[in-house]
């Protein structure tokens, strides 16, 4: 299953390494893509992940979850 989460806050390649590494470390994340110009991150999974779960995963950080496609 495919998901792109778009993700609001994010400015630079360290942003993008963090949301990477955490979404990553979420259960039956097989493989993350995150695009910094486009403020996404496009996830490969074996399930379908909630909104919820990943503004979890974010929540120590400054970015948030807009929207999941």
């Amino acid at each position: 299953m495919k998901q792109t989460v778009l993700i609001e806050g994010m400015k630079c390649e360290g942003c993008s390494k963090t949301v990477s590494r955490l979404f990553t470390a979420l259960e039956g994340v097989d493989r993350v893509i995150v695009d910094l110009e486009a403020k996404m991150a496009n996830v490969e999974t074996e399930r379908e992940i909630s909104k919820e779960e990943y503004t979890k995963a974010l929540s120590e950080t400054k970015f948030t979850v807009a929207e999941i496609q």
